[in-house]
């Protein structure tokens, strides 16, 4: 009798840990957010070209790269890895927040993210230090529902910066690379 008790009590056990397994497999079985599936492109839409900014003045840019399937279809949610060149660890040049003390980088990037409720862009530079805004290179965004993932840069008008790279790039080895300069106007 208490082996056929036991055998009642053990194969109902074991269905249910193979069916608790096989949920937990399929729900970690992708990353989490995806990479773009192999032969996917990126492509940086209206790269920044050659800047000028007063002298030791700052100005944005919003950088958009689009991230498109094999078939040419927009992929959502997966990861864009943002490279800028001058915005290292190490590179910080620029006084945002007016003590004298350098807190960015001549080619910022940013977390547009950081500055909720609204965009970076509509909140003071002065704030984006303590809300976390500035991010070291490299960066990653997600793409929206039309494949787009978004990145600001701020550029310092107190140094030539020629040439300047940015890069977008999926981890399923697509990558496109701009290539453009800061400049001060003469005097």
């Amino acid at each position: 009798m208490s082996r056929k008790l036991m055998g009642n009590l053990l194969f109902p056990s074991i269905i249910a840990l193979m069916l608790t397994a096989g949920v937990i497999a399929a729900s970690c079985g992708g990353s989490n957010p995806p990479f773009a599936p192999f032969g996917s492109t990126v492509q940086i839409l209206d790269p920044p070209g050659d800047v000028t900014i007063p002298d030791n003045g700052l100005t944005t840019l919003l950088v958009q790269a689009q991230v498109l399937d094999p078939d040419g279809q927009p992929l959502n949610s997966v990861r864009v890895t943002w490279i800028a060149s001058f915005a290292g660890q190490n590179d910080f040049v620029v006084d945002t927040n007016g003590d004298n003390v350098p807190d960015a980088r001549a080619v910022q990037l940013v977390n547009d993210d950081a500055c909720e409720p609204k965009r970076c862009a509509l909140t003071p530079i002065t704030e984006w230090f303590s809300m976390g805004a500035f991010v070291d290179s490299p960066f990653e965004t997600l793409t929206d529902d039309r494949g787009v993932a978004f990145v600001d840069i701020l550029i310092s008008g107190e140094d030539i910066v020629d040439p300047a790279f940015l890069e977008a790039s999926t981890d399923s080895g697509s990558v496109d690379v701009v290539q453009f300069s800061i400049n001060t106007p003469t005097q």
